[in-house]
C-alpha cells in the first residue's frame, strides 16, 4: 500500500504544480476510479502501480482537450531574466 500511497501522492502533486487545485482533484478522483476498474491489484513494484497513473493521465489529458476554452492555470516562474535575442545583422 505505501507505493500506491506515494504513486498518487506524486500524481497528485504534479498535476496540482502544472494545472492547479482543482485538476488534481479531479485527477485523483480519476487515479482511483481507474484502480477500481482493474481486475487485479498492480504488483508490488513501483512500476506496477504506474499503469493506473498512466490511466488517469489519459482521463486528465482528454478532460482539459475538451476544457480548451477554459483557461488553466499555470505555476509563474520566478525567474523573470529575459535573454536579449541575438541581432543577425
Amino acid at each position: 500500500m505505501a507505493i500506491a500511497e506515494r504513486e498518487l501522492g506524486a500524481f497528485i502533486g504534479a498535476v496540482t504544480e502544472l494545472f492547479g487545485p482543482e485538476q488534481a482533484r479531479l485527477a485523483a478522483d480519476d487515479w482511483i476510479n481507474e484502480l477500481e476498474l482493474m481486475d487485479d491489484l498492480p504488483g508490488p513494484t513501483k512500476r506496477h502501480w504506474g499503469s493506473v497513473t498512466i490511466a488517469a493521465l489519459a482521463q486528465l489529458a482528454r478532460r482539459l482537450n475538451t476544457d480548451v476554452d477554459r483557461p488553466t492555470p499555470r505555476v509563474a516562474s520566478t525567474d523573470t531574466k529575459v535573454s536579449p535575442i541575438p541581432s543577425s545583422n
